[in-house]
C-alpha cells in the first residue's frame, strides 16, 4: 500500500519548490505568472518560518514529493483559514490532487477549525470543479479582483465547513436550550 503523508516544507525543499511555482502550468491558476527569483523565494520561505498563522507542507508519496499545501490566515478566534494547493509532480498518479486535498482537510480540521476559504480565478474552471468535488460551496464572488495580463479577473470565494463540529456545536446549543 503506498503511504500518503503531509511533511513541513524545509529549506532543502526550496529548489524543487521555486521549479514548480514557476512552472507555466502552476503559474497559469496562480495571481501572478511573473518569474519568482530565488532571492524572492527564499524571502518567502523565511516569511513561512516566521508567520504563526502560516502552515506549508509537501504533499508526499512514499517520501516522493508531489505537491504542496499550505494553510494561511489561520484565525484561531473564528475557526477559518485560507488554503492554497497544487500537484507540481507533472507524472503524479491520478487522484493525488483528491488524496492531497482529503489529507489537507483532515488535518486542519482535526485542528480545531470549522471553515476552510478558497479564491479560485474564474479562469481555473478546473479549481472550481474540484473545489465543488470536495463540498466546497460558492459564497460569492469579487468581480475584477485581479489584474493579470493586463486583464481583470473575477475570483470566486468558496468555503468548506467541518460538518462534524458544526453538528457537534449544535448538539450542544440545543442542550443548552433544555436547561
Amino acid at each position: 500500500m503506498t503511504t500518503f503523508q503531509l511533511r513541513e516544507i524545509k529549506e532543502q525543499d526550496l529548489p524543487l519548490i521555486l521549479k514548480w511555482r514557476n512552472s507555466e502550468r502552476i503559474k497559469h491558476s496562480m495571481y501572478s505568472n511573473e518569474i519568482i527569483t530565488w532571492e524572492q523565494h527564499v524571502s518567502w520561505f523565511q516569511r513561512v518560518l516566521q508567520d504563526t498563522d502560516r502552515e506549508v507542507f509537501l504533499f508526499l508519496q512514499a517520501d516522493t514529493p508531489l505537491g504542496l499545501i499550505q494553510f494561511y490566515d489561520m484565525d484561531r478566534q473564528h475557526e477559518r483559514c485560507y488554503w492554497g494547493f497544487y500537484i507540481g509532480e507533472e507524472k503524479a498518479p491520478k487522484g493525488a490532487g483528491t488524496k492531497m486535498a482529503r489529507l489537507a482537510i483532515h488535518y486542519i480540521f482535526q485542528k480545531g477549525f470549522r471553515k476552510i476559504c478558497a479564491e479560485v480565478l474564474e479562469t481555473n474552471m478546473t479549481s472550481l470543479r474540484f473545489h465543488q468535488k470536495l463540498d466546497f460551496q460558492i459564497e460569492g464572488t469579487f468581480q475584477k479582483h485581479i489584474k493579470k495580463n493586463d486583464q481583470l479577473y473575477d475570483v470566486i470565494i468558496m468555503a468548506l465547513f467541518n460538518k462534524n463540529k458544526e453538528r457537534k456545536e449544535e448538539a450542544n446549543v440545543r442542550n443548552m436550550d433544555r436547561k
